[in-house]
């Protein structure tokens, strides 16, 4: 059935999941450390790859949720552009801030089908994800465990789950 699988996710290939509307608007959020840019500073494998992906299949509907951006789409640039080639910078400036306070999970419209990606979750937005049954669109990047997960996630894209059309 084309099922990928991980701790928290059970994420199935858009055009096999029975009511899936490919063209439903779906926002992806992106964090910056731990998924685009290692600990240490330097882009993770298959960061740019990734990168183009996601901004090439959802163009108007990609955020930054990270620090690094708290309401100005250019910071995370200004922070990490410099590891990146000019084309990935350039996706990157599609990229739309989100602001937010203590809580990543108050920056998400959860009203809309959204798609998560971040190294950690803090208790307070696991709470929140589980109590709106949407826990499994936080896609776990781990890549201490998977240095490819990013190049994996380009082969076999995760949708959200729990929006068919319950949510409209």
């Amino acid at each position: 059935m084309g099922i990928y699988s991980h701790k928290f996710c059970l994420c199935i290939r858009a055009w096999k999941l029975p009511g899936y509307n490919k063209n439903m608007k779906t926002n992806i959020y992106l964090d910056v450390d731990g998924v685009l840019v290692t600990k240490g500073g330097s882009i993770t494998n298959h960061a740019p790859s990734f990168i183009e992906y996601v901004l090439t299949n959802y163009p108007d509907t990609t955020y930054w949720l990270t620090t690094h951006c708290n309401g100005d789409a250019s910071k995370p640039i200004k922070n990490i552009g410099h590891l990146f080639d000019e084309k990935t910078v350039e996706y990157m400036k599609q990229i739309k801030p989100t602001s937010w306070d203590t809580a990543k999970t108050r920056a998400i419209d959860i009203s809309l089908p959204f798609l998560w990606f971040d190294d950690n979750l803090f208790f307070e937005e696991k709470q929140t994800l589980l109590e709106q049954n949407l826990l499994d669109n936080w896609i776990e990047v781990d890549l201490g465990k998977n240095p490819n997960q990013l190049a994996d996630f380009i082969s076999s894209f995760p949708i959200p789950v729990n929006y068919p059309t319950d949510r409209h």
